[in-house]
């Protein structure tokens, strides 16, 4: 992308934040404080902000065409996370926040399989109940979230390929009538068995085990988004992107 698109710098208490509207077109920007929306405005190149607690701040720019453009400064440092380009097969987006805040963040979370740039495959309550979904809805409806990418990319690739297969074989079951996955969290049900129960982390984990052939650890007798999390210490998996306030309050 050349230069940033956002830039900024931290002095005493105040961010000054500059933004490059000659050359992208922004439709409106958000901003954030320590996680608190301080609200959405029209396009401006300049602007400050106190922050006198040194809170991390989060820029969030949205483009004519929808996409996104996230900047995160913290402690005088950027972070930067450009949403349309950074994603591949396999990825794996686990969140700490629920939809509605209910139950609080970092008490269940959710997360989901990446199929391409802009999709992802996930298991939810709803009917479909294992469907595919966009990046950005994902992103939309929980903030506080990693991005994970498994090092090896053909595993990556054969997971995906598998999460592919699974949709498949659900939605030919709904067409035609037969018994297919219900989402279930009941531990009477074994976490290899992909016929009798689906949940979102369970989804991730059947396609690296089955798809890849890499056994992702649990603790637990539920494979939780909270263990998808401690791949961020799995020599395997990479860390792309972390929210700041990620975090979750259970080892589940």
């Amino acid at each position: 992308m050349g230069r940033s698109i956002v830039t900024g710098t931290t002095t005493n208490d105040t961010v000054s934040v500059h933004i490059d509207l000659f050359r992208y077109p922004v439709r409106y920007v958000k901003v954030y404080l320590g996680g608190e929306e301080v609200g959405t405005f029209h396009p401006i190149s300049d602007f400050h902000l106190r922050n006198p607690k040194g809170l991390p701040v989060k820029v969030v720019l949205v483009f004519s065409d929808g996409d996104k453009h996230e900047t995160i400064l913290m402690g005088g440092r950027i972070q930067r996370y450009f949403n349309r380009v950074d994603y591949q097969p396999g990825d794996i987006l686990v969140a700490c926040d629920n939809f509605g805040d209910f139950p609080p963040p970092g008490y269940m979370g959710h997360s989901a399989i990446v199929l391409d740039q802009r999709s992802i495959a996930e298991a939810t309550t709803s009917m479909p109940q294992i469907r595919v979904a966009t990046i950005r809805e994902f992103i939309d409806l929980h903030p506080k979230y990693m991005h994970l990418r498994c090092k090896n990319r053909q595993a990556a690739e054969n997971a995906r390929d598998f999460a592919y297969e699974y949709l498949q074989m659900y939605h030919d079951g709904l067409q035609n009538g037969d018994e297919v996955p219900e989402f279930s969290l009941t531990p009477l049900i074994s976490l290899d068995d992909p016929y009798n129960s689906i949940y979102c982390s369970k989804l991730v984990w059947l396609c690296y085990y089955y798809g890849a052939n890499i056994n992702l650890e649990n603790d637990y007798f539920l494979y939780s988004p909270e263990d998808l999390s401690t791949l961020e210490n799995d020599d395997r998996f990479e860390v792309l992107y972390k929210h700041p306030e990620f975090d979750f309050k259970l080892n589940s």
